[in-house]
């Protein structure tokens, strides 16, 4: 639906733009349940032998990430409640002071300035964060796996496992240049040439251009994909460290159209928060 309007909503900004990523993060059926018992049906090989995140011939499926899949438990977010399944505390990851407290205004002005707003696409863990599910293809004959998200900008992302390199002077993008390689079953992938564009989560956490990510994907039950992934980005922390959440299977789902101008609920929120703070962070 789309809500353009050349009126200002009268509702307060901090609530109007609350209840709009509580809206934007409504999802099928199913998506923010997890599952009490594990599927039982053995998880999809390729003819390689190598996990499939697909669903078996003939079937239908997406993923989309359970309750609590935050990076880190964030008593300073706007929707604290939802941060508190995370694997990690924000006070124990090395975070440099300026990027702690543009992480703290981002989530003081309800994340106003949101680059997913915007319709701008996401990279690593933040398009696997996107509502409403993905896919997780693999194009064995190309030598290549594809992550296709609905929401967002609807973009997809190539992770390349036929052994290349990253390229040199790589130009930094949206979602950077990615190469894949198996370790038993688990896709292990490293992503170097991300631009600052985008957050790197919905977290609000930040991150530069010099950000190095290695995020590893397994499927340990037919409805589970465990997701772990590894920060080094000296521009904006002072170590390396980790974190990861899960996604869950949503049976018999599909990718739709999603067309992020025309689905955008918060046109309000296109202003920024340059409407609420001459501080530019």
């Amino acid at each position: 639906m789309n809500m353009k309007s050349n009126k200002i909503n009268p509702t307060p900004y901090g609530l109007h733009i609350a209840l709009v990523f509580a809206l934007l993060m409504v999802s099928p059926a199913g998506f923010s349940q997890d599952s009490a018992i594990a599927d039982p049906r053995p998880v999809p090989r390729g003819e390689d032998g190598h996990i499939h995140f697909e669903p078996p011939p003939g079937e239908s499926g997406i993923w989309g990430r359970r309750s609590g899949g935050s990076l880190v438990t964030n008593p300073g977010s706007y929707e604290a409640a939802r941060t508190t399944g995370a694997r990690v505390h924000i006070d124990d990851i090395p975070i440099q002071p300026w990027a702690k407290a543009l992480t703290n205004y981002r989530h003081e002005k309800f994340l106003a300035s949101e680059p997913y707003t915007r319709c701008k696409p996401a990279g690593g863990p933040r398009q696997l964060m996107s509502p409403y599910g993905l896919e997780i293809v693999t194009i064995a004959d190309q030598q290549r796996i594809v992550i296709l998200n609905i929401s967002n900008a609807q973009s997809y992302r190539i992770i390349y496992t036929d052994d290349r390199d990253h390229p040199e002077n790589l130009r930094p993008s949206y979602f950077g240049h990615s190469v894949g390689h198996w370790e038993g079953d688990t896709l292990v992938v490293d992503t170097v040439g991300m631009n600052e564009k985008s957050w790197m989560s919905r977290d609000g956490l930040p991150h530069t251009d010099r950000l190095h990510l290695v995020e590893r994907f397994s499927r340990p039950a037919f409805d589970t994909v465990n997701y772990e992934v590894t920060f080094d980005d000296p521009g904006a922390y002072t170590a390396p460290w980790v974190s990861g959440f899960e996604l869950g299977w949503q049976e018999e789902d599909e990718i739709f159209e999603y067309i992020c101008q025309e689905n955008n609920l918060s046109p309000e929120s296109m202003l920024g928060d340059g409407r609420l703070s001459k501080i530019t962070p």
